[in-house]
């Protein structure tokens, strides 16, 4: 009886924390939803697909965004994110204020899925938490809403007013993870194969996952349309699965911090655990330094 009411305890818990999380904005917003406030001038809409992609055919009002100008041209396997200053100046060319909800979409393609979530990212970790995802994407709003698309190009009309700030909180380094906080729990959000050790990963010289590490790949999160599964099964994921509480801290990592954001993403802003960070370097640096470890062919 006890472990039933535990576990109804659980439930509670993280439906509230989803609940409160949605409350100001949806980590991710249903195109029905989109629809409904397509008008409201504190929307944002970002299309994070490649310029010829974004010319054929796009939601209307969409500003086209490439986060590649959000990572620095200079050769640093780990830095996926330009300084502060540079990234932050992009950031308000896009006319986000302190009421905007913006709301990110791709056109379905992997590349686009992970262009989205690390995006999102960008914005959190400069501080603005205002931010969702289009659900399914590109495809699912065609499908619902057929007729509002656009190839019209739009831009902002102004710099936006939102004071970026950087929560550094949200990254952590190779030091931390070695050290591997008591109550931190490790996610791996690559394949399956990946992390058990059966396929290598491309520009990684070690083969398996980070001691410790649970295998979380990042796409057993969605549908197979492309769709976040409903906050049921989320819970049971998170819940039973991972047996995660409130007091758990939270690292996530990939083969990068690239690969990283979109899991991430859906546990500190879908499900609302805001103690969840990123190892920033990831595999890039962990997995090619030799004096490091890596378990293979284990579950854990």
């Amino acid at each position: 009886m006890r472990v039933i009411f535990n576990t109804m305890i659980k439930y509670f818990l993280i439906l509230t924390l989803i609940a409160l999380n949605s409350f100001a904005f949806d980590a991710f917003i249903k195109p029905s939803e989109l629809k409904d406030a397509l008008d409201d001038k504190n929307i944002i809409i970002l299309d994070v697909s490649d310029h010829a992609t974004y010319r054929v055919s796009h939601i209307n009002h969409a500003i086209n965004f490439d986060i590649s100008t959000l990572i620095p041209k200079e050769e640093n396997p780990y830095m996926l994110m330009d300084k502060a200053q540079n990234v932050q100046a992009k950031l308000k060319d896009l006319g986000i204020n302190t009421n905007s909800n913006v709301i990110i979409y791709s056109h379905n393609r992997e590349k686009g899925i992970l262009d989205s979530s690390y995006l999102a990212f960008i914005l959190i970790y400069n501080g603005f938490e205002n931010v969702s995802i289009l659900d399914g994407g590109y495809m699912a709003w065609i499908f619902q809403n057929e007729l509002l698309i656009s190839t019209q190009k739009f831009t902002p009309e102004d710099d936006g007013n939102f004071e970026f700030h950087q929560n550094k909180n949200l990254l952590v380094d190779m030091n931390y993870v070695e050290q591997n906080p008591a109550n931190a729990l490790i996610f791996d959000a690559r394949t399956t194969a990946e992390y058990y050790g059966v396929s290598k990963s491309k520009k990684i010289i070690g083969i398996g996952h980070i001691p410790h590490a649970k295998s979380n790949f990042y796409k057993y999160n969605f549908l197979a349309d492309g769709s976040i599964r409903d906050d049921e099964e989320l819970s049971e994921i998170y819940l039973d699965g991972y047996d995660i509480s409130k007091a758990n801290e939270m690292i996530v990592y990939g083969n990068n911090i690239y690969d990283a954001s979109m899991l991430w993403y859906i546990i500190y802003q879908k499900m609302g655990f805001k103690n969840t960070k990123l190892y920033g370097a990831s595999l890039l640096e962990w997995g090619n330094n030799t004096k490091l470890p890596m378990k293979r062919f284990k579950w854990e």
